[in-house]
């Protein structure tokens, strides 16, 4: 989108949801990085390689703070950090695993859960995304781990697999998300797993237990959208 004043000169410009057009960017025109391609306004919704039918919805991005105009997109505006849980969570419990965790800082207060059964929680640390299941039984010593679906995991991250005196952690070399997904481990591992098995990122930790149960999907945000009064967002004050 450019503007441009009665005698064509450009006034003021932005690339929304991606790095349209360098030179209206408005800041650097390019960032490294996953997932970066240089100064741009942020489309709300999950990166498109990890977006899913349960992606989280509902959520907005906008100048912040509402007015400001430092001539960058990367500095003026944010999105409001939004994820879905991608395990189920209990009542009492203070951890949440989630699709990801862009956007979520330790002191940061964020709802959880929609209608009836929303609540709020403050966040106290915040780990690594993901949480699936071992898709078929692996045995000790592989490597390659088979599982549902490979949603919001990371190469580089630890990961804990299964639970109780069967669990053990590993290091996420390499991750495989369409057709069958896999998850490689840099180390093999040192159990057998059943299908069904959780395998998770550390995920969000709360600062109090949960007083709701949450069904894995239920979608977990810092703000949503306010219709006809201005929109609110968080930034982290590092």
């Amino acid at each position: 989108m450019v503007l441009r004043d009665a005698s064509g000169l450009v006034v003021d410009s932005l690339n929304y949801g991606g790095l349209v057009d360098p030179w209206a960017a408005e800041g650097y025109q390019a960032i490294s990085g996953p997932g970066q391609s240089g100064c741009h306004v942020p489309a709300p919704g999950a990166a498109m390689e990890f977006r899913s039918a349960s992606s989280a919805s509902n959520t907005s991005a906008g100048r912040f703070p509402d007015g400001a105009d430092t001539d960058s997109n990367c500095t003026d505006f944010l999105k409001q950090a939004a994820a879905t849980l991608s395990a189920a969570s209990a009542v009492g419990a203070t951890n949440i695993k989630v699709s990801s965790v862009e956007g979520f800082d330790a002191g940061q207060k964020i709802m959880i859960d929609t209608g009836a059964n929303l609540e709020t929680a403050v966040i106290a640390t915040v780990g690594t995304a993901g949480g699936t299941t071992v898709g078929t039984a692996t045995g000790r010593g592989a490597t390659v781990i088979p599982v549902a679906d490979a949603i919001g995991f990371r190469d580089g991250e630890t990961v804990s697999i299964d639970s109780g005196a069967n669990s053990e952690t590993a290091v996420v070399a390499s991750i495989r998300r369409f057709g069958a997904s896999t998850i490689t481990v840099a180390s093999p591992l040192t159990r057998a797993h059943v299908a069904g098995a959780q395998v998770s990122g550390t995920g969000i930790t709360l600062t109090a237990a949960l007083t709701l149960a949450h069904a894995s999907g239920a979608q977990v945000s810092d703000n949503v959208p306010t219709p006809g009064a201005p929109n609110h967002y968080y930034r982290a004050a590092h």
